[in-house]
């Protein structure tokens, strides 16, 4: 089968969606089939599928009327014949449906939503209807939500959970001492990741950790991360006073020595799909406390194998997080029980078959 996955990202953005894309290309091509990964040119998530050796065609689309990227489709589509394709962005499979039409294939088109990317509108529910054979969703949470308004039948979505590369055995632990005061001998450590956006709630997490080193001088946090918000995010570290407590580590490539070195793992979104990052954690035996967004309750069993806030509540985040720091025996119960959730449920393995298996039977 030719299979062509598109997302066409901006040139420096990483994210859970483009892991996936990564995961699911090399998955499909290790059970046959022929896959191309279209990306905007010199875009990082181009540079990784050829790190990976996956076949690359550089286009970037910009709207969802974009003619270029539209003529540029149909010239490739002419020479590789695909028989499915899936589009990461929403303007990716509007523009590569299109262009199906106009060369006469009868390719199927399926959006891949992972994260809630269509609105209750009639814009979004005709160009599903139209220029799409269906959604592939991570979460059973985005699919209910769906399946209430999309003016397709309830088989039209369709859950793939994300999978989990397995952790490698020879991962040299992150140096957190360095950061810390040579005094301390036995500090916590809790990690944060992701871009520093608005959707990470990443004030709120700071704003915990202002309360929490009050009554816990052991303990540091380390966000590991660059964006818009960064010099926001800094200043606000500044006025609480957290600057040694605080630590903003920057855009780190590898994040498995992180999380090796780690003790607790927060993630402060205020919206979500089902994230990359909550997924290593938990696959490294990090209990994880975060917010319950989208997702996130299939997860996590709250005080079984990690814990959930509601997004956007300081004070919550703030008692969770001491509760947990009070406990070593609980980190490391709840730490276990996350690690064996995730090796039993999201092998990359199964989200690869269960990718196919949807695939082939289109």
């Amino acid at each position: 089968m030719n299979i062509v996955l598109i997302n066409s990202i901006g040139k420096n953005k990483w994210g859970g969606g483009e892991k996936w894309m990564i995961m699911a290309a090399s998955g499909l091509m290790s059970v046959g089939h022929n896959v191309v990964a279209i990306c905007r040119k010199n875009s990082k998530l181009a540079r990784k599928a050829k790190a990976e050796n996956i076949p690359v065609k550089e286009i970037g689309v910009n709207s969802d009327f974009d003619a270029f990227a539209g003529f540029k489709f149909c010239r490739f589509f002419k020479s590789f014949e695909p028989d499915v394709i899936i589009g990461c962005q929403n303007k990716d499979w509007r523009v590569a449906s299109m262009a199906l039409k106009l060369t006469g294939s009868k390719a199927k088109v399926y959006s891949r939503q992972g994260l809630q990317l269509l609105k209750n509108n009639w814009w979004y529910k005709w160009t599903i209807r139209l220029y799409s054979d269906g959604i592939i969703t991570n979460t059973n949470t985005i699919k209910e939500y769906y399946d209430s308004f999309v003016p397709v039948g309830k088989d039209f979505v369709k859950v793939v959970f994300n999978g989990v590369e397995e952790i490698p055995d020879n991962i040299e632990a992150f140096d957190y001492s360095k950061y810390l005061p040579n005094e301390e001998k036995n500090p916590v450590i809790i990690l944060s990741t992701g871009r520093l956006a608005r959707q990470k709630g990443f004030k709120y997490l700071i704003s915990a950790a202002a309360e929490i080193v009050k009554t816990h001088p052991n303990v540091y946090f380390f966000l590991a991360g660059h964006g818009k918000l960064q010099s926001e995010l800094r200043k606000q570290i500044k006025q609480l006073g957290l600057e040694k407590r605080f630590i903003l580590l920057g855009f780190i490539e590898n994040i498995h020595p992180l999380l090796k070195s780690a003790d607790i793992f927060v993630f402060s979104s205020l919206y979500e799909g089902m994230p990359n990052s909550i997924l290593e954690a938990m696959a490294h035996g990090l209990p994880v406390v975060s917010t319950n967004v989208n997702g996130i309750s299939e997860l996590i069993e709250n005080g079984v194998n990690g814990y959930m806030v509601k997004p956007g509540k300081t004070d919550e985040l703030t008692t969770a997080l001491d509760n947990v720091i009070r406990d070593k025996e609980k980190i490391k119960r709840v730490g276990a029980n996350a690690r064996h959730f995730v090796s039993q449920n999201f092998a990359v393995q199964k989200m690869v078959e269960k990718l196919n298996k949807l695939l082939d039977s289109k």
